[in-house]
């Protein structure tokens, strides 16, 4: 009976952290030499905890076509996830860097 009442609470609370994690995602930006983290809900859950946005900070700005294959990869991965942008062309991809989030106005 008492191994009972300890399992319970330990269950609950891996129950909410796995939550936590399949819900919650975060980015960091590079804005006025500072590297900020924002934190944001998913659109659909998994395990990536942190996400890639090239376009998030105050530097040069790249076309989409001029990102490499993997930069291309992490990209699409945080659109599907922040924004619930699914496609990887160009187009969409484009249109996911055009969406400023708030942590860049």
């Amino acid at each position: 009976m008492k191994m009972q009442r300890v399992y319970l609470p330990c269950v609950f609370i891996v129950g909410i952290c796995a939550l936590v994690i399949a819900k919650m995602g975060y980015i960091r930006s590079y804005l006025d030499d500072e590297v900020q983290t924002t934190f944001f809900i998913k659109r659909h859950p998994t395990l990536i905890i942190e996400f890639y946005d090239p376009f998030a900070n105050e530097g040069d700005d790249k076309s989409i076509d001029q990102l490499s294959i993997s930069e291309r990869a992490r990209f699409a991965e945080y659109c599907k996830y922040r924004l619930g942008i699914d496609n990887n062309s160009t187009q969409a991809l484009e249109k996911c860097k055009a969406l400023k989030p708030g942590y860049l106005q």
